[in-house]
């Protein structure tokens, strides 16, 4: 909750990226590089929607020994 709270200020905000705005950035992306995962780290679960339009889901850990692709884009 606290990740999209602090999404939502930064990215919202149509003020110029300058003083306290610009030091809660540097903070919110340190914060973000102590969590991420090293390179070599197993990836951490996640559920995501199936897009079939019936509601259900699909975790990661569900897949493991089986490939998986994960596909990035902007739709907008």
């Amino acid at each position: 909750m606290v990740r999209q709270l602090e999404h939502e200020q930064l990215h919202h905000d149509s003020s110029p990226m300058t003083g306290e705005r610009f030091s809660k950035l540097v903070e919110a992306m340190k914060r973000r590089e102590e969590r991420a995962p090293n390179v070599g780290d197993e990836a951490p679960d996640f559920e995501l929607p199936v897009l079939d339009g019936k509601g259900a889901t699909v975790r990661l850990s569900e897949l493991r020994g089986r490939p998986v692709a994960l596909i990035f884009g902007s739709y907008t």
